[in-house]
């Protein structure tokens, strides 16, 4: 099945009245889709509103190569795929509208990706609607299952959030191994042992982050948090979804199930507190003694 895009919608709002176009016949695509009238009102809100907003960077076909791309990075996303980073389903399952519509609201931080919220509600979820016409994989499969976060555990004790986070990070969940360690050798140690895990070493670069392979088309270096902007916000109830659902086509792995809400939880903690501490002199302390600690 080709792509319902830009010029065949434009041949079925014409017929439906909502595009002057010199069509005068449906096209095959058209007609496999059977979308009704009320439909075709939506994409067409949604057509309009892409060109004035979001063709500039992600382009008449939805592929990511908008006039502005070649000046940008990282890349907008091409939509064909059906794939994108950032979504409350499992990495690298098909986004629900949900999901789409909250990165066109909150935007990207640290990227050409702005908050919509100000473009009216009606706009952006036909934005959505527009969107999912350039990847057949929402004519052909559903979208992933929601990943459930349940409550925050520790919303009356945020400090043990912490702590629980500190411990899971340098632990058990092994997030050292892509982003930065952020506690000494020694308290890895620790932290190691408390999970039965015997330590055979560490990296020699453990305090910055690793490149790692993406379907994206180049290597993606895992945030720093006492480094980066974190791009879905540093809030712990924004980074708890990224940590349970992962990131779609990276290294960064679907934890929901693998780890408990608790453990969840306190990593989402944790990293918004090293988030907060990004360009202070705090910050700027906690990296030095890192750096000028003594091998174990």
């Amino acid at each position: 099945m080709k792509r319902f895009g830009w010029i065949t919608l434009c041949t079925a709002l014409a017929l439906a009245g909502g595009c002057a176009s010199e069509e005068d016949e449906w096209d095959t695509d058209v007609l496999s889709h059977g979308y009704d009238s009320s439909e075709l009102e939506v994409l067409r809100k949604g057509r309009d509103a892409y060109g004035i907003y979001c063709v500039g960077c992600h382009g008449e076909e939805g592929d990511g190569e908008g006039p502005a791309a070649r000046f940008l990075n990282p890349k907008p996303r091409d939509f064909r795929s059906g794939l994108i980073k950032f979504a409350l389903v499992p990495a690298g399952e098909l986004p629900r509208d949900e999901d789409l519509l909250d990165v066109i609201t909150h935007g990207l931080d640290g990227t050409s990706m702005p908050s919509w919220r100000l473009v009216p509600l009606e706009e952006r979820h036909a934005i959505v609607a527009y969107i999912k016409t350039f990847s057949d994989k929402y004519q052909t499969k559903s979208p992933g299952a929601p990943v459930v976060l349940g409550k925050d555990p520790w919303r009356n004790d945020p400090a043990g959030g912490i702590a629980e986070g500190e411990r899971v990070y340098h632990g058990i969940a092994g997030c050292y191994t892509c982003h930065p360690a952020y506690v000494t050798k020694a308290k890895m140690t620790q932290h190691l042992a408390s999970y039965d895990i015997v330590v055979e070493g560490f990296r020699e670069d453990l305090y910055q982050p690793i490149a790692k392979e993406s379907q994206w088309g180049a290597d993606i270096l895992p945030p720093d948090f006492l480094f980066h902007r974190i791009k879905t916000g540093f809030q712990h109830e924004r980074v708890v979804r990224v940590i349970s659902a992962g990131v779609g086509g990276t290294a960064m792995p679907t934890w929901a199930g693998g780890l408990q809400p608790r453990q969840l939880w306190g990593l989402a903690h944790y990293v918004e507190s090293l988030a907060l501490e990004r360009g202070t002199p705090e910050g700027a302390a906690h990296r030095r003694s890192l750096l000028d600690q003594d091998n174990p």
